[in-house]
């Protein structure tokens, strides 16, 4: 019997012969050539085979805290943000310099309502580089999740000394500055509430201070 092999068949074959040999034995500058492809695929929002190219590249180098960097986008691309904060958290481990894997661990471990982790890391970022205005930013905006409008002025005024063109930051911080006064105006209506039933002339004083604040 004659058997006819297809020529896309005949190529397969031959592309395993050459190439099956050096992923068995692949070592770092195969790593890389993994994560560029990671990095290609990802260009192309073709998430899965990107995951996939990722993985492979840690596993023939897994001290690589830029491929968890990236892998950590990725998930963040698939709304995966558990496995996200798992990615940049190893990138942090791995190196604990990491400043931009220490941002978005921040900012999305805040998306989890995972607040205690997200400053934890942010402050980490700020650590490492005073200068950040992005880190400052992004912590401003959580300590705004977490309803500290005090702290989350600080860190926005902080994003905004270090780069005055920071629109968002800018932004954010108006914001703040207004709920700030909110809370304020809260705190002086609570002790107000106590001392009228302390001392009535001098509640009667405090609610006019806080008409004119109101004004």
């Amino acid at each position: 019997m004659h058997i006819k092999f297809s020529n896309r068949i005949i190529v397969l074959v031959f592309i395993a012969a050459v190439f099956l040999p050096a992923l068995l034995y692949a070592d770092d500058n195969n790593a890389e050539a993994f994560f560029d492809l990671g990095g290609d695929l990802t260009d192309k929002m073709e998430y899965s085979e990107a995951i996939d190219a990722y993985k492979h590249a840690i596993k023939l180098r897994p001290e690589y805290p830029e491929a968890y960097y990236s892998l950590g986008h990725v998930f963040f691309q698939l709304h995966r943000y558990s496995e996200a904060v798992d990615a940049y958290d190893m990138a942090v481990k791995i190196n604990p310099e990491y400043v931009d894997a220490y941002i978005t661990l921040g900012v999305v471990s805040s998306m989890l309502s995972k607040y205690d982790q997200a400053i934890g890391a942010l402050k980490k970022a700020v650590r490492i580089n005073p200068e950040s205005a992005a880190a400052y930013f992004n912590l401003g905006n959580t300590y705004g999740e977490m309803e500290k409008p005090l702290k989350s002025v600080a860190a926005y005024q902080n994003a905004v000394r270090i780069d005055p063109e920071f629109a968002a930051a800018r932004y954010n911080l108006g914001i703040a500055y207004i709920e700030l006064r909110e809370e304020s105006l809260r705190l002086v209506r609570s002790e107000y509430t106590a001392l009228s039933k302390l001392d009535e002339n001098l509640a009667d004083d405090l609610k006019k201070q806080i008409e004119k604040i109101k004004k």
